[in-house]
């Protein structure tokens, strides 16, 4: 299935965005001295990777490597997209302040279905994951919407006999 950026809803414009654990480790790391700008860090447009930086754009290729080395040491994946470095990180479990709620009725769907369906596909896929702290990021309305795709999606794998991903309740029933 294709994961599509969740939109923004009217809702959560006006709201600041949650800064999470998984992105407040990710500055720290590509922070760096010298008189170069500051790299900006956005949420990746890409579904399967979490975060996107200008970094490649911000420094010259003997710290861009340097920087690279650091991620990678701290668990980082990277891969350069044109002018971007697209960043991502394991995230089996929420994030320390990924999302500060409420969890509504999609939200609860999911959790039931993970719930009433144990059995999962043992490959690793974090897409969901990156989808909802993504969308946690952004707020209640587009956390909503992400779990409302998600349980569609997931509705019709089951339909077709299919076992859900490997994704952690705790991601549908309440913040770190």
């Amino acid at each position: 299935m294709k994961y599509w950026p969740v939109p923004r809803l009217q809702s959560d414009q006006d709201k600041q965005m949650n800064i999470n654990a998984l992105r407040k480790e990710l500055n720290t790391l590509i922070a760096h001295d010298g008189d170069e700008r500051k790299p900006a860090i956005r949420r990746s447009l890409r579904e399967e990777w979490l975060y996107a930086t200008d970094l490649p754009s911000a420094v010259n290729e003997e710290k861009l490597e340097s920087v690279r080395s650091r991620l990678a040491e701290a668990g980082w994946e990277t891969m350069t997209d044109g002018g971007w470095l697209q960043v991502r990180k394991a995230a089996a479990e929420p994030p320390e302040g990924w999302f500060d709620g409420p969890f509504g009725p999609e939200a609860g769907c999911c959790r039931s279905l993970i719930e009433r369906h144990p059995e999962r596909r043992k490959e690793p896929d974090y897409r969901i994951e990156y989808l909802l702290i993504r969308a946690g990021e952004e707020g209640a309305g587009a956390y909503e919407a992400a779990c409302r795709q998600i349980h569609r999606e997931w509705a019709e794998r089951l339909r077709k006999k299919q076992k859900l991903p490997e994704t952690s309740v705790t991601f549908f029933e309440g913040g770190n």
